[in-house]
């Protein structure tokens, strides 16, 4: 019974610690955005009239919404390490919530280092500074259902 209960502490360990190594895989998920730096979580998700920004990583590419438009790039990732290549996007002028899409789309240019922990992504620069955070979703929910 002892054997057991050190082999299985041995397991949690070592599945915690591939979470922090970033080998727990990102692809095929949408992710939210759940906070991003200088916005708080209420300021960030709550505009009317605006859909959360979100995208998907698929072979190297990245799709999704700024909160306002459309947006596609490339990404490369190497184990914890990832960087975003520069967005295009669709620029609609939207009359709200542009400052947010701007600050998500500058943010993911600085992106370097991930950590994923369960259904949250964390984003961070190069010197370990948290730029985001991030929430697994089911693809239809990435963006409000539309009536």
């Amino acid at each position: 019974m002892l054997r057991f209960a050190i082999i299985l502490c041995a397991l949690a360990v070592a599945a915690c610690a591939s979470l922090e190594r970033g080998e727990v895989p990102i692809t095929g998920y949408a992710w939210r955005v759940f906070w991003l730096k200088g916005w708080g979580v209420a300021e960030y998700s709550g505009l009317e009239g605006t859909e959360a920004a979100y995208f998907r990583l698929v072979d190297g590419r990245v799709e999704g919404s700024g909160g306002c438009n459309r947006i596609a790039g490339e990404y490369s990732q190497t184990g914890g390490q990832i960087e975003f290549m520069p967005m295009v996007s669709t620029r609609r002028a939207c009359i709200v919530g542009m400052e947010r899409e701007d600050a998500f789309l500058q943010a993911l240019e600085n992106v370097r280092l991930w950590q994923r922990r369960g259904d949250r992504l964390r984003l961070y620069d190069a010197s370990g500074r948290m730029l985001m955070e991030m929430k697994a979703v089911l693809e239809k929910s990435a963006q409000p259902a539309r009536n």
